[in-house]
């Protein structure tokens, strides 16, 4: 058991590293060259097997803390495990999202299976979960993080099941989806990988931490917006010109 959970730890660490220096890659490369899907590619696959992994190790985390840690309060590990599942989630599905819409494109009865349906169903109630466990012990981190869930599990629902969809609707997905896949990614580092590091000025300054683990969310939030609205403008219809 012990060994299964080390071994999710380090595939979870590698991946997670690796990931988050190629998803910049994507970003920056001209959308559709194959620099910018054959990248894609590898970091949406990493991003399967971070959230996979981190779903497997949190899971154990909840199940026996006492066992894996037992120099921990089991408390504070179920606590930071709570929290890294509801992050895992929101990696793998969000990333399935936007890996199913650029490959279906107009077509979405993919997103209407119920393996996908599950999935952002399950980010729906972790959401809510969270955000009324965040309310409960006064904890802003569980609060944001579960309104994000929520706003992007409703917002995936709603395309998948909208009636009428803009002109190519699906690259705006695409994009929101893997964007907030590395929100999961980037706030999972800084959560877990950053506090060793930046541990003397967490110290110094009580508000960084939250600083820092929110930032990530209200950043690709505001990617995710102006993203999705430049390219609304783009392919959005011309209106007619009347010559006279």
């Amino acid at each position: 058991m012990f060994l299964l959970h080390q071994t999710a730890v380090y595939l979870h660490i590698t991946g997670g590293v690796v990931a988050l220096l190629l998803f910049w890659i994507p970003v920056f490369a001209r959308k559709g060259s194959p620099v910018h899907k054959r990248i894609g590619r590898y970091f949406a696959l990493l991003m399967y097997m971070i959230g996979i992994s981190g779903l497997l190790m949190s899971s154990m985390d909840l199940w026996i803390p006492e066992v894996l840690h037992p120099d921990n309060n089991p408390a504070n590990t179920r606590n930071t495990a709570i929290f890294l599942f509801s992050l895992s989630l929101l990696v793998l599905t969000t990333t399935r999202h936007g890996w199913l819409t650029i490959n279906y494109r107009d077509n979405r009865l993919p997103l209407r299976k119920p393996f996908q349906l599950a999935l952002v169903g399950a980010l729906l109630l972790c959401g809510i979960g969270l955000f009324a466990l965040g309310l409960m012990r006064s904890n802003m981190i569980f609060v944001a993080f579960g309104g994000l869930e929520v706003a992007l599990s409703a917002g995936i629902l709603r395309y998948t099941f909208k009636q009428q969809t803009r002109p190519r609707e699906w690259w705006t997905e695409h994009l929101g989806g893997l964007i907030a896949s590395g929100i999961g990614a980037y706030t999972a580092f800084f959560v877990f990988g950053a506090v060793t590091i930046m541990e003397p000025l967490f110290n110094q300054l009580p508000w960084l931490p939250v600083l820092v683990w929110v930032g990530p969310g209200v950043i690709g939030g505001i990617a995710i917006t102006v993203v999705s609205r430049h390219y609304r403008r783009k392919f959005s219809p011309k209106p007619a010109t009347v010559s006279n």
